[in-house]
């Protein structure tokens, strides 16, 4: 136990669970456990997949779901909660039921349509039910470039805009704030958006590395979340969780046959790199 903080904040975390360790439920506790927080995994899907691919996925009842998040919400002071695959739209009710009786807590959005390899992880126009649902009761919704435009019902294959994109998810009077990554994006720099009501507050722009990460997306919305978990403000949150982030990276590894996984144990301030 950490003596100096011996009751850690609790985050609630709801999401699949990946066999491999690299994303999901696994990425999430970890990434928590690394940044001082409790984790209260709420398991949405099991998933057959490794470092490569994923082959298939099982989704738990909405029922189930919601037994799930109350029985913990009864008994826990939980603070925030991310969402990561949700999979469909009775799922994200349920959430959405839940979350709607408890106003006291943050809720941190990580919208999951599908793996880095485009294997699909939700029901078609899913999109739809966690804009009409979720996003009232959020206070950060983080997606990459794709699913920036897939949330603000662009076309994925044209250019991408995402300030057209943050414009359209979060509206001018919306309570939602927005984070847009470009991890997908084709440049040499990773250049990340922060946006409030529609309007761009701040960006970051992160050397591209040499490979690709198995549940890169994961860890960073956790990280923001055990920032907001332990009292930090959004831009805060933010700048600490994307630092946890590159460090994850700058020392992640390949223990399978596809994409390196993030080393969320390990957390060196001297190793972070910005231009």
């Amino acid at each position: 136990m950490n003596r100096r903080n011996p009751h850690p904040p609790v985050v609630m975390v709801v999401g699949g669970m990946d066999p491999s360790g690299g994303a999901g439920l696994c990425a999430d506790i970890q990434t928590l456990s690394a940044m001082g927080c409790h984790a209260a995994p709420v398991i949405t899907a099991i998933t057959v997949q490794d470092t490569s691919a994923v082959k298939c996925y099982q989704l738990v009842e909405a029922e189930m779901i919601r037994s799930q998040m109350q029985s913990v919400l009864d008994d826990m002071t939980v603070s925030v909660v991310k969402t990561g695959m949700l999979g469909s739209r009775e799922i994200v009710a349920a959430v959405s039921e839940v979350l709607s009786q408890r106003t006291d807590i943050q809720l941190i959005i990580d919208p999951v349509f599908s793996s880095n390899n485009s294997e699909a992880l939700s029901e078609y126009l899913l999109s739809e039910s966690i804009s009409e649902l979720l996003l009232p009761l959020a206070s950060l919704i983080c997606p990459n470039i794709p699913e920036a435009a897939v949330l603000a019902r662009k076309d994925i294959t044209a250019t991408i805009d995402a300030d057209e994109c943050a414009a359209l998810i979060c509206s001018s009077d919306a309570k939602c704030e927005c984070l847009i990554t470009g991890t997908h994006a084709e440049s040499s720099l990773v250049v990340n958006r922060y946006y409030r009501q529609g309007r761009k507050i701040k960006e970051w722009e992160w050397q591209r590395l040499e490979f690709d990460y198995h549940g890169s997306g994961c860890t960073l919305a956790s990280a923001i979340a055990a920032g907001i978990a332990q009292g930090l403000q959004m831009e805060q949150a933010l700048d600490k969780a994307q630092l946890f982030v590159i460090d994850s990276l700058l020392t992640g590894f390949k223990p399978g046959h596809g994409q390196h996984i993030p080393n969320r144990l390990f957390h060196d301030p001297g190793l972070n790199i910005k231009v």
